[in-house]
């Protein structure tokens, strides 16, 4: 049996051996430090697996990163005993992070409250004391009666099916068992055999679960553990900290949007606050588009099946489209993307060269059917509106084109101070014909025009095979939310293959008829995304221009002072200038108090000085120190601000 080490070095060995044997004969100290190994850059694997042929090994210590992921998936088998033990029930799925998180899936339709995860988290961690986890092929004498075991384990689990043909295939003697010997497991990630390594096994939550495969539901336990009780702790208390940065949160307390299950999944509805937030940026945007000299355009929320069979989204993305509805005369499907029915708008009449480049410019609203599990509030949803565009150019025109539409979204991000994770260059995978169109002349020629391209601006970025749309490669900029989920906040993307189906053409200045090139713009992406990841970036503090509500004016005394408060706020909506009056019955401090919660940029502070002199005392959001200035002042200073989107 040869052995390739990380280092590429070839070791022989006459037998099968466990990983934990592999490593002591190259050192005793590799031996004593290693918990698992990686199997031919391929599957996490705990150091009692038994190798059998020849693979690739990486041998996982205790200081390596994916220590707190072992740890806590062995929580997660911990768990999953403790529910067993509790309930009566057992998981059918387990998984974890790096971050030293993991959650379990339960097929059944009971839910859990607090109480019952106090229970089995008490278990859980009473089992990291005592348990034991083992291979089968130590456990056993008897091979038959653990392959029997196994065997009604696969029953039970059918959906493993396809993870016992890849460990097989990497030749390695992979099902274990723990002191309930009746349910064997199949692990899909490295553990702790010794499970007193886990020092701490904390519950978060309980909740509904669902697969879009046959719609079925499941409940979901999640949770932390670490191999230190100090790490549990620490991750709990950023847990809290990051809950206040979700866009979830924020949403809620600043009254953006909410979710109601009885309207649909996924389908957010914009409150006024955040109305006003979106018609904002979208004044902003479509400003910035007449500046670069875009087109704006509208196109139905609605197109035929046979639309999308000749794109070749129904090929490539049936699965995201909500299902089709039967017309009279034709089957009709909600528009998940908005290229072809662009496409009809260049479509529309005969094209000359002197017309390119045509930029088209929509604010388009799309229906895509994300799987239930994946809504995440505004960051993934199924009603969106797509901040779209799709650039028609000759060939000679793509660089400058790209380049031109790259400096308007780096514009627009710097406007809103979004701070980006990374550029991704994302081209095809030559060998899947079945994803990519099969052209590779087509490809080679997308690829080194964008790669060119972004070589010329001189940004970063990281290649990424295999993540190319089906028409072609593009440049994707990517930021990190507070859950640590990556997302795509803007796109550009090369097209030559779009043109050639729909055959469009144009006439150069020779008389000759020429394929023109497509390039897809998503400005911020959806106004839905962007908004989460604004609110996250910023915890909800707007400036100036995009908070809901502007100033909040409030009378000292209600009854001496508001008429004055009423004609500051004449003058405010004259002036464009959203504002309130704050005339509860409360405590001067309890109202300033409150305006600060809901982070109103300025907080107006009216008394008998103000109303006498005509003047205004403002606190600008989270600062201590109050100023005092005339209101026509104060007004310049609030339209200049605003003017200059500060």
């Amino acid at each position: 049996m040869k052995i390739t080490l990380a280092d590429e070095t070839v070791k022989e060995f006459d037998g099968a051996m466990t990983v934990s044997e592999i490593a002591k004969s190259i050192a005793i100290s590799l031996g004593k430090q290693t918990i698992a190994a990686k199997i031919n850059d391929n599957i996490l694997i705990p150091a009692s697996s038994v190798v059998k042929k020849d693979c690739r090994i990486e041998f996982i210590t205790v200081k390596n990163k994916l220590e707190k992921q072992i740890a806590a998936y062995t929580a997660g088998l911990l768990t999953h005993d403790a529910l067993r033990l509790n309930f009566d029930l057992s998981a059918v799925l387990v998984e974890a992070k790096e971050d030293g998180s993991f959650y379990i899936l339960i097929d059944t339709g009971r839910s859990f409250n607090k109480d019952d995860l106090e229970k089995i988290e008490k278990v859980a961690n009473e089992k990291t004391k005592t348990l034991k986890i083992v291979n089968t092929e130590k456990a056993f004498s008897d091979s038959e009666f653990a392959m029997n075991i196994f065997n009604r384990y696969v029953q039970l689990n059918p959906e493993y099916t396809s993870l016992v043909k890849k460990i097989n295939h990497l030749a390695l003697e992979a099902f274990y068992v723990s002191d309930f010997p009746d349910r064997p497991f199949l692990p899909s990630f490295a553990f702790y055999e010794d499970c007193s390594k886990v020092k701490k096994i904390k519950l978060t939550a309980a909740s509904t679960f669902q697969f879009e495969e046959g719609g079925k539901t499941y409940q979901q336990i999640r949770g932390v553990a670490a191999s230190n009780a100090e790490y549990v702790d620490e991750y709990l208390r950023q847990e809290e900290e990051r809950k206040k940065s979700d866009h979830r949160y924020i949403g809620k307390q600043l009254e953006i949007f909410t979710l109601d299950p009885l309207i649909g999944r996924g389908l957010p509805i914009w409150l006024p606050n955040g109305t006003i937030v979106k018609d904002e940026i979208k004044k902003y945007l479509k400003e910035k588009e007449w500046e670069y000299d875009f087109i704006q355009i509208q196109t139905p929320v609605i197109g035929t099946v046979d639309l999308y069979k000749t794109s070749g989204h129904w090929d490539h993305y049936r699965e995201d489209m909500f299902a089709p509805m039967e017309l009279p005369q034709e089957e009709v499907v909600l528009k998940p993307m908005s290229c072809p029915h662009h496409i009809a708008v260049y479509n529309f009449k005969p094209r000359s060269y002197r017309e390119l480049p045509l930029r088209l410019a929509e604010h388009a609203l799309q229906y895509r059917y994300e799987s239930s599990g994946s809504l995440t509030g505004l960051e993934r949803v199924r009603a969106m509106e797509l901040t779209d565009s799709h650039i028609f150019c000759a060939t000679s025109q793509i660089k400058d084109e790209f380049k031109r539409a790259f400096k308007l979204i780096q514009e627009v991000l710097d406007t809103f101070h979004i701070s980006i994770d990374y550029l991704s260059l994302s081209v095809r995978d030559p060998k899947d014909k079945e994803k990519y169109f099969d052209d590779d002349k087509m490809w080679n020629n997308a690829e080194a025009q964008l790669q060119e391209v972004l070589d010329e601006l001189g940004v970063d970025y990281i290649r990424m095979p295999g993540e190319a749309a089906f028409y072609g490669p593009k440049l994707d900029i990517q930021a990190k939310t507070v859950l640590g989920h990556e997302i795509t906040v803007s796109t550009l993307q090369l097209d030559f293959l779009l043109p050639m189906k729909f055959d469009l053409t144009f006439v150069d200045k020779n008389g000759a008829t020429l394929r023109p090139i497509m390039i897809h713009r998503g400005l911020i992406g959806t106004y839905e995304r962007f908004i989460s990841v604004l609110l996250e970036q910023t915890g909800g503090v707007l400036p100036l221009w995009l908070a809901p509500k502007q100033v909040e004016i409030i009378p000292v005394n209600v009854e001496e002072h508001t008429g004055y408060c009423e004609e500051i706020k004449a003058v405010f909506k004259k002036n464009m200038i959203r504002s309130s009056i704050d005339e509860r019955d409360e405590r001067l401090n309890y109202k300033i108090r409150e305006a600060q919660v809901n982070k109103v940029p300025y907080t107006l502070v009216i008394g008998n000085d103000e109303r006498n002199n005509k003047s205004v005392t403002f606190r600008p959001y989270g600062l201590p120190d109050q100023v005092t200035m005339s209101l026509d002042e104060f007004l310049t200073k609030l339209k200049a601000e605003i003017s200059e989107r500060k």
